[in-house]
């Protein structure tokens, strides 16, 4: 990857609706290099999709928390990849940190949240009783941009 690579995908994080002959001529290269090279980095998976980022508080998903699981060792991964079809859940990722699995979730409110955990999450075979529950107050910053 070359910093005419960087240079585009910096362009498409901030808007990938953007023609590729605007982004042409912001890098002085022609539209069909631009869109030979985007193909490129799809195919490479270095681009993973292009979608629209919704605010989740326009649906009328007001609570967003973190959720630290302890999980038995031998079901991590079967018990992350159950979690992962859950459509309240937004990020699944194993760790190295004091859980075995954090989880992104939003709920329309904090009762729901709890509903989804007790019903959903907890009733996983190999999810232990110790997790750690921490819902977000004020957002400061909300990004999918990755510095290059």
């Amino acid at each position: 990857m070359d910093e005419i690579d960087k240079k585009i995908l910096q362009i498409l994080q901030e808007n990938d609706k953007i023609q590729y002959h605007k982004i042409g001529k912001m890098l002085n290269i022609g539209a069909s290099t631009v869109h030979y090279r985007v193909k490129k980095l799809v195919e490479r998976g270095v681009i993973k999709s292009f979608s629209a980022i919704v605010d989740p508080k326009a649906f009328g998903y007001t609570t967003t928390a973190w959720v630290g699981l302890s999980v038995n060792p031998i079901k991590m991964d079967e018990i992350a990849r159950k979690i992962s079809n859950f459509d309240e859940v937004q990020i699944v990722t194993t760790s190295t940190g004091d859980h075995d699995i954090l989880l992104q979730i939003i709920s329309k409110d904090e009762k729901e949240l709890w509903r989804f955990i007790n019903e959903k999450i907890k009733t996983i075979e190999g999810v232990e009783k110790d997790f750690h529950v921490s819902t977000f107050l004020d957002e400061y910053k909300r990004t999918h941009v990755v510095k290059l």
